[in-house]
């Protein structure tokens, strides 16, 4: 149980870890896919990452935040998807939803481990 757990933290803190590894082991079975398949896991992981990383990073708890944030994002995107299109697919949206999470997800978890380096580095000058 402990190496279950040891596995899980590990991935919860460098979530692009498991990017790599799900990436690589798909690039054998579908290499159009490996890409795709890789930030669909790595976005539900980074929604807790984020999270996790800035708590122990400052001690401050953002996953209402993020979550919330979320949904909003999820509206705003769903009215313009709503204006464009005569009729609105789901799938298609979900997916287009899903990928900007992954990238507003994974920019923001780049910005505080360097934000969080950073002042590492600072205090310890």
């Amino acid at each position: 149980m402990t190496i279950l757990y040891t596995i899980a933290t590990v991935f919860l803190y460098i979530p692009f870890l498991l990017f790599v590894i799900v990436y690589l082991f798909s690039l054998k079975r579908k290499k159009q896919k490996a890409l795709v398949l890789a930030s669909d896991v790595t976005t539900f992981l980074l929604f807790f990452s984020v999270p996790a990383s800035v708590e122990f990073l400052w001690g401050l708890s953002i996953s209402a935040y993020i979550y919330f944030v979320a949904l909003v994002l999820a509206i705003i995107m769903l009215v313009i998807e709503w204006r464009n299109t005569k009729e609105l697919e789901i799938i298609p949206f979900f997916r287009k939803l899903w990928r900007t999470y992954f990238l507003l997800l994974a920019s923001l978890y780049a910005l505080v481990w360097i934000v969080g380096l950073v002042s590492i580095i600072v205090k310890s000058i």
